[in-house]
């Protein structure tokens, strides 16, 4: 017995390294350490878009299996203070050193990398729209758009004016509304008298198959004589009969007759009631044979007072559509000479605030006035972080989209560095 203690106590001892000692000496990691940055971290931003140079920053992260989501907040920022993120984070690869060499494939390094986009509502910053506020007079020849230069980083936008002339469709009057018009009806104006002028078009506003009223969706130019306008409603499918297929029994004169409707949104819902003869459904009779059917609609029959087992087929039918209708167009006073709007033929990027609009002088030509309007869609991914660290603190730059306003200097080209740590060990902004 004596003879085997000190073989216990090596084991022991050896058993012991292994489980702690050992293992909580390396110089570079510790035995089954996880990279997770899960948590509040603190820090500093730096930057061009800040006032100072720099800010401070906070960021909430959840990290799942190196699934990362979370929110950044900031100070000091021209026009974001925060928005939510989502990206990855990385593990370092490489074991430690200095440990048991029979535990290295299972110790791993207190460090890795991190990815995220920053996702927070941002114009896009190109030219959405422009709006005529004083069309000028003058202009013999179509003046040139300039639009105003973009901060650093975007793209100046373009456009051409279009100008006014004789002639223009201003309103239709309704002489009578007529009846029976669907979704199908079509309005067509004729062409201008003058050459190079553009037809006008229009569309028709319904309301119980009855017009009411026009919308000019293009007025048109070179219209010296009030055109004509000519109201035509496309073919629909009406329900013509309704055939008995079962008679049932028991039915009274509580019985109505259901015919679903039509597939069309503007069409008219059909109409029927049912004969009934001792309790038998024999026929029924088409009140109104509606309008916008595609397929064969449903027929249901219900009766309170008992009856059942009756069925129905519908039939379909060409249904003529509307008529009756009348129109006058009315023309607008001239406008030649006039610029009457702009076509975006090249939005541009990076406009922070509206870019100012203005056209060159044509010949005499001037007072043309103009505003124009950037686009607020929501642009995602606008910056991105890349960080490197452990899983206490963090650092590297940021690049990307984050607009600045006010300041020339920053535009769509941002970028700077950010320091972050879980015990606010980064120098203060």
């Amino acid at each position: 017995m004596t003879i085997r203690q000190p073989v216990y106590a090596s084991v022991l001892v050896f058993a012991a390294c292994l489980l702690s000692a050992c293992g909580s000496e390396s110089t570079s990691g510790v035995y089954n350490q996880v990279f997770n940055v899960s948590g509040h971290w603190s820090g500093t931003i730096h930057g061009e878009c800040f006032s100072g140079g720099s800010a401070p920053v906070s960021m909430t992260l959840s990290d799942n299996g190196g699934a990362i989501s979370g929110t950044i907040t900031t100070a000091g920022h021209s026009s974001i203070s925060g928005g939510t993120l989502d990206g990855t984070a990385v593990q370092a690869p490489t074991n430690t050193t200095g440990d048991n060499p029979l535990t290295g494939d299972q110790e791993n390094s207190n460090s890795g990398s991190v990815v995220l986009s920053l996702n927070s509502p941002q114009a896009t910053g190109g030219v959405s729209a422009v709006t005529i506020d004083a069309g000028g007079s003058g202009y013999t020849s179509t003046p040139t758009v300039n639009f105003s230069t973009p901060p650093a980083g975007g793209s100046r936008a373009t456009g051409t004016a279009i100008m006014g002339g004789a002639g223009r469709i201003a309103s239709i009057t309704v002489a009578a509304g007529g009846s029976g018009y669907t979704q199908d009806t079509e309005v067509i104006i004729a062409s201008p008298n003058l050459a190079g002028g553009a037809q006008a078009t229009a569309t028709a506003t319904i309301a119980s198959g009855v017009i009411v009223g026009f919308v000019i969706t293009n007025p048109g130019t070179g219209y010296t004589v009030i055109p004509g306008v000519t109201i035509i409603d496309q073919e629909t499918q009406g329900v013509s009969s309704i055939s008995v297929t079962l008679g049932g029994s028991g039915y009274t004169s509580a019985t109505t007759v259901t015919v679903s409707p039509p597939e069309i949104s503007t069409g008219i819902q059909a109409v029927a009631t049912p004969i009934i003869t001792s309790g038998v459904i024999t026929g029924f009779t088409i009140v109104t044979a509606g309008s916008g059917y595609t397929t064969v609609p449903d027929v249901t029959i219900t009766d309170g007072g008992g009856g059942s087992g009756a069925d129905g087929l519908a039939v379909l039918s060409t249904f003529s559509g509307g008529s009756g209708a009348v129109a006058t167009a009315v023309l607008a006073e001239s406008d030649a000479g006039q610029v009457t709007g702009v076509v975006i033929t090249n939005p541009g990027s990076g406009y922070i605030t509206a870019p100012t609009v203005s056209f060159s002088r044509n010949f005499g030509g001037s007072g043309a006035i103009a505003t124009a309007t950037i686009d607020t869609a929501t642009v995602t991914n606008l910056l991105t972080f890349t960080l490197a660290g452990t899983s206490s603190k963090l650092s590297g730059h940021y690049s990307g989209i984050w607009q600045c306003c006010g300041l020339a200097a920053c535009g769509s080209n941002s970028h700077g560095t950010i320091c972050l740590s879980r015990a606010g060990l980064c120098p203060p902004p």
